[in-house]
């Protein structure tokens, strides 16, 4: 009986190795095979669909906020550093966003306000905004 058995195993076993592999994978609908076929055949280059990658970039503005842009592609971010007078911006797609100007130091600012009034004494200077004003009634002509 063992010897039997263990005969009818090995015939069943070989009868699997003749078999198709289409007959032992599993029967897949219209619709999988569309698919499946669909993934082998080739796409020309300009029906692909186009993925775009799209960067953020944020730069600190020197004198407080910031400016962000989002583009395709890369990006870069500059921030602000009024030392060597770059308020801060950022290129998108090379298109440029820029920070406010950096604010003009206020020794600076007051010396040109006594400039435009010369000879007239000042009236009222305020640095921050930039307000400056001439007293015309008091002028040493």
């Amino acid at each position: 009986m063992k010897k039997m058995f263990l005969g009818l195993s090995l015939a069943v076993a070989a009868l699997g190795f003749l078999m198709s592999p289409a007959m032992a994978a599993p029967v897949l609908s219209v619709s999988d095979q569309a698919f499946l076929a669909s993934l082998a055949a080739p796409v020309p280059a300009a029906k692909r669909p186009h993925i775009a990658l799209k960067d953020t970039c944020t730069a600190n503005c020197a004198g407080g906020g910031t400016v962000t842009c989002s583009g395709g592609g890369s990006c870069t971010a500059v921030d602000g550093n009024c030392s060597v007078g770059e308020p801060g911006h950022v290129v998108c797609g090379g298109v440029t966003t820029s920070c406010p100007a950096c604010p003009a130091d206020c020794d600076e600012l007051f010396s040109n306000c006594e400039l435009s009034c010369d000879p007239c004494p000042i009236k009222f200077f305020q640095c921050s905004p930039y307000r400056c004003r001439c007293d015309f009634l008091h002028c040493g002509f």
